[in-house]
């Protein structure tokens, strides 16, 4: 019997190393994301400096972003995600180490979450850049829905291990797992050996930059997806933390166990699609890529059109099924087709155009629950993200695109 397609990737050494790293490293990051608010309440935060704590990471790391990208383009990829895993290392652990004395202050929480964000600028692109050093492109895809499982799998067992480790011993601990899965992750690199790279001459950082930028935007289906993307996710990013709690308190008349098992049901959704993606015979990946957005987009509708339980956990596992394939195709796609020396700029580019939606998104869904109730709200992100689904089906450049196994990367 055939071995499933998911598997292929961790057949090679190197990435078996990465992929083990980091998604170790992924599942102490959940462990410190829920300790973090109970840390900062038994200092006596209010709730605006829960918040900052939130936006110094998510501020430094858009900040950090381009660099990091050229940074991805300038120096071995392993260096950079070894160096990420080491200041990890340190800032949570002194976090731990000051929290377990009863030494440590909001300011201290705050220069952590800087360091934080700062070092996964950098991590974030060198690491999907680094996926096509490690595993041949046939196997592109199924290299980056393993990653998706490992950071899926962490996302489920993270807050749990997270909440025992505070409630049977504090703050502290979770803190120190942290820590150790940092450590563990930069093990984990010092045993691999990436293929060299042949690094060009560089004149300056900036200038790298600008060349990722030009690159980006001569060619249209790039950065028409890009834009996408950007868009697109005004419809998602505000459902975790504002239309979904608000749904789930004032019209299925829940609580935090029924809010937990939607979260859980989008979550066994991005399992399922690193399992599905990676067996898939893909040949027109644009195509594809917006048909799951185009269901994404009709789950947050059902959501809200018809606002029960059990539409609501199906809507949550199909929306994470879909927006991760989606995901998966478009990463692979910037790595068959972005060359070798841009790759890591592009994708810090991919990844600004995500994020920088992220701090706004929350407040247009709180506005629009504020002014038409959660459920609307869900109707009118279901049909803007439809809309732009259909707008991207019909009309991209990405849609022509075919899929190659053994395409080499050219420039434009």
């Amino acid at each position: 019997m055939r071995a499933p397609q998911i598997l292929a990737p961790l057949r090679h050494r190197d990435f078996r190393l990465l992929w083990s790293g980091q998604t170790v490293s992924s599942f102490g990051n959940n462990v410190y994301a829920v300790a973090l608010p109970f840390q900062l309440l038994a200092l006596g935060a209010s709730p605006l400096e829960l918040g900052l704590a939130v936006g110094i990471n998510t501020v430094t790391a858009v900040a950090f972003l381009l660099l990091g990208g050229a940074a991805a383009d300038r120096v071995a990829r392993r260096t950079l995600i070894v160096a990420s895993d080491i200041v990890g290392a340190l800032a949570v652990g002194a976090t731990a180490a000051l929290s377990a004395a009863g030494l440590l202050r909001v300011e201290h929480v705050y220069v952590t979450a800087a360091l934080l964000g700062s070092a996964s600028a950098f991590l974030q692109p060198a690491y999907s850049a680094i996926i096509a050093d490690l595993v041949p492109r046939d196997i592109l895809r199924a290299g980056n829905a393993v990653r998706l499982l490992g950071r899926s799998s962490a996302r489920i067992a993270g807050p749990a291990a997270g909440g025992l480790a505070v409630a049977f011993s504090g703050p502290a601990l979770a803190f120190g797992i942290d820590a150790f899965t940092y450590l563990f992750s930069f093990a984990t690199l010092l045993l691999a050996h990436p293929p060299p790279r042949v690094m060009p001459e560089r004149a300056s950082i900036l200038r790298d930059i600008r060349e990722g930028f030009d690159f980006a935007f001569r060619l249209p289906w790039l950065w028409t997806a890009t834009l996408y993307f950007m868009l697109v996710n005004i419809a998602f990013a505000g459902q975790s933390g504002v239309m979904t709690p608000l749904l789930v308190r004032d019209v299925l008349g829940g609580g935090a166990a029924m809010f937990g098992a939607l979260t859980a049901a989008y979550g066994v959704g991005t399992i399922g699609a690193s399992v599905l993606i990676a067996q898939a015979t893909i040949r027109r990946p644009g195509v594809v890529m917006f048909a799951f957005e185009l269901l994404a987009g009709a789950a947050v509708l059902a959501m809200g059109v018809v606002p029960t339980l059990p539409v609501a956990v199906a809507g949550m596992a199909v929306m994470g099924l879909s927006l991760s394939c989606s995901t998966v195709i478009w990463q692979s796609m910037l790595q068959r087709r972005v060359p070798e020396h841009m790759l890591g700029r592009v994708s810090s580019l991919d990844l600004l155009g995500n994020s920088l939606i992220n701090p706004v998104a929350p407040l247009v869904a709180a506005a629009l629950v504020v002014a038409v109730g959660p459920a609307a709200t869900f109707v009118v992100a279901g049909a803007y993200a439809l809309t732009l689904a259909t707008i991207g089906f019909v009309a991209s450049p990405v849609r022509r695109l075919r899929d190659d196994p053994a395409l080499g990367a050219a420039a434009p």
